[in-house]
């Protein structure tokens, strides 16, 4: 049984940002409407840092904020899988979410139910990636 700790923190560090980028590594999911970008240490705190970046081509900031409020839902919601990822490895992980194929024109008005099955997907996809290559090795 999984305790109830407070894993989630927001991926804030501007250092932390670059390295994600610069050093991580790429998944998207497999409808292509998000990609996560994510990198990971060997640690003992087991955090899980997020951080949701939108473009401003990619919409207006009414749709900016909406789409990251579902994505942070969603992570919410699926906090379980990065649970038993984090703790089983031994893992901190920095992921940064963001659209791949979406944008305001092809997905006017976004809801939770377009939304979660690409995060999941992420989510599982992370989880069943090697431990090799979520240590960076």
């Amino acid at each position: 049984m999984i305790k109830k700790v407070k894993i989630f923190d927001r991926l804030k560090n501007k250092n932390d940002i670059e390295l994600v980028y610069k050093k991580g590594y790429v998944i998207i999911s497999a409808d292509r409407k998000l990609k996560a970008n994510y990198i990971s240490i060997d640690s003992e705190t087991k955090k899980v840092k997020t951080a949701v970046s939108v473009s401003s081509k990619a919409g207006n900031s009414v749709w900016r904020n909406r789409l990251k409020r579902l994505i942070r839902e969603s992570l919410r919601q699926e906090e379980l899988i990065l649970k038993e990822t984090v703790f089983k490895n031994k893992l901190e992980l920095a992921i940064i979410f963001s659209p791949y194929r979406i944008n305001k024109t092809k997905l006017a008005h976004p809801i939770l139910k377009e939304v979660k099955p690409a995060v999941t997907d992420i989510l599982n996809k992370l989880s069943k990636t090697s431990v090799r290559n979520l240590k960076g090795n």
